[in-house]
């Protein structure tokens, strides 16, 4: 039976990463709590749209949807255009990243204490995790974020010129720099 063929192989194993919805390896008797039970030491990575708890835990989640979700979308494009996605996957690449850094910490902690641990890593998450500096603005401001295209809202030049051949790039971090 396949089922007791996997079950066997994460008894073994050391990590287990998986993207179904929240719950959905339940049936199967792949949950953290039924692969914990037979091997304490596995880290357990599940990756989902919303997380394991509240309201959207039981949606999928795709990157395009939670760009939107997150407010990415919001801060990306032309002030005068719509919306624009990242131009890659950047929801789910991120998500990996994260993963991969949450995985290696819970294997750090698992040499000190002998258990292995369950890592409930959400798209949503990451996503609102990498506006880290337009939130803070937010916060202090009390304005909502607005698409610029390619500038800064505080750094100036710190964006995309036309020029006669093509596009430049100026960015600037500070006076000296400037001058």
């Amino acid at each position: 039976d396949g089922q007791a063929t996997l079950r066997s192989l994460v008894a073994k194993a050391d990590v287990f990463i998986e993207n179904f919805k929240a719950g959905g390896l339940a049936k199967y008797g792949l949950d953290y709590a039924a692969l914990s039970a037979l091997n304490p030491r596995l880290v357990y990575c599940s990756i989902t749209g919303f997380g394991h708890t509240g309201p959207r835990a039981h949606q999928p989640g795709y990157d395009l949807m939670v760009q939107g979700l997150s407010g990415l979308m919001s801060i990306t494009g032309q002030p005068d255009g719509e919306p624009q996605k990242v131009g890659v996957a950047l929801v789910d690449v991120m998500t990996g990243l994260h993963a991969c850094i949450a995985v290696l910490a819970a294997l750090n902690q698992r040499h000190e204490t002998g258990r292995g641990q369950f890592i409930d890593m959400a798209l949503l998450d990451v996503a609102v995790s990498t506006l880290a500096n337009i939130g803070l603005n937010q916060r202090v401001t009390g304005e909502a974020p607005k698409r610029m295209g390619n500038a800064h809202p505080s750094v100036v030049p710190y964006q995309v010129f036309e020029t006669a051949d093509g596009h430049m790039i100026v960015a600037v971090g500070n006076d000296g720099q400037f001058a």
